[in-house]
């Protein structure tokens, strides 16, 4: 052994811990001061002298939320996660696993207000608490199987990583299921203002303005900007079904553009498209039934049957044993 090697087992634990701490704190120094900020744009500054693009700009931010509830950690860990996705995006983007187009899209619809470095920055500190966690347990002497081995260390980390892919896909069902189950009740609002006389534009502001729901806020952005004049009301339609993808809502408003452009009756247009969700709405409700009987075999065989067991044949079996004595 080498006379000047140090053994890290003898070395004190804020012997390591404070020079890596004082590493982050200068980091954090850096990037929350002016001096490690970049400087405004000219073209955003002259973006904000005109009143089109500040109500834009606005609108834009408007759903956007801090990832962290506390100022705090807002302040503190923000820079770094979005160092981290930063560079998580660079070596997939160099990989070519990235597919940046496609996650900006969905994040739209599922996160509002998230941006795909915060989405990878997020995707990074779940990869590192899922590799923390195991080792974590092995510290404090928590293994009732035994040391938990390296490949479990391995498995936490993927399992971190792919967790807000999971999550974000959960919410994209919820969003389609909850938009299958408004559209029959929108269609039919949709039908009564058409029926009173009113113009398609005007029947989807009042039924925008008067609902509540998945549906309802996608009618309010079609028409907010066709107010706006920044898109006509074909394309309002068209960007709704396109930033979406949900089957249901492509199909409504591919049908309803087609019979708004030809000049179809759109009362009886919309009347057939409320009956034909309703009949699909119907259905998935029997499906979701059927899946959730098949969800309560493993709690009913777990916990329930064995307590029924117990509550009839322990005095059955007492009462055996008695007339045995």
């Amino acid at each position: 052994m080498l006379p000047f090697a140090v053994d890290l087992s003898q070395v004190p634990v804020p012997v390591l811990l404070w020079p890596l701490l004082f590493g982050l704190g200068a980091y954090l120094v850096l990037v929350s001061q002016p001096i490690g900020r970049p400087k405004p744009d000219l073209v955003e500054r002259l973006r904000r002298l005109d009143v089109d693009e500040r109500i834009r700009m606005d609108l834009g931010r408007r759903d956007a939320r801090p990832l962290f509830a506390s100022r705090v950690l807002e302040a503190l860990l923000r820079p770094i996660l979005d160092d981290a996705g930063r560079f998580c995006a660079l070596v997939l983007g160099r990989l070519g696993l990235a597919g940046i187009s496609d996650l900006e899209g969905r994040l739209q619809v599922a996160r509002p207000g998230v941006g795909t470095i915060q989405f990878l920055g997020e995707k990074v500190a779940t990869a590192l608490i899922g590799l923390a966690i195991f080792p974590l347990m092995n510290a404090v002497e928590v293994h009732p199987f035994g040391t938990w081995p390296l490949w479990t260390l391995v498995l936490g980390g993927v399992t971190g990583f792919l967790a807000p892919d999971w999550e974000m896909e959960r919410r994209l069902a919820a969003r389609r299921l909850a938009c299958l189950m408004e559209l029959p009740t929108m269609l039919d609002l949709l039908t009564i203002a058409c029926s009173a006389g009113l113009s398609l534009e005007q029947a989807l502001g009042l039924v925008a303005r008067q609902s509540e729901g998945v549906v309802a806020r996608e009618l309010q952005r079609a028409v907010r900007e066709m107010a706006l004049g920044q898109r006509s009301l074909a394309a309002a339609l068209d960007a709704i079904a396109e930033r979406n993808a949900i089957p249901e809502l492509t199909q409504f408003v591919g049908r309803t553009r087609a019979a708004y452009d030809q000049g179809a009756p759109l009362v009886q247009s919309l009347t057939i498209q409320a009956e034909a969700l309703r009949e699909q709405k119907r259905l998935r409700i029997v499906e979701e039934g059927g899946q959730a009987s098949v969800r309560m075999i493993l709690p009913v065989a777990l916990f329930i049957l064995p307590v029924l067991f117990v509550v009839l044949l322990v005095p059955a079996a007492v009462e055996l044993l008695h007339l045995g004595g």
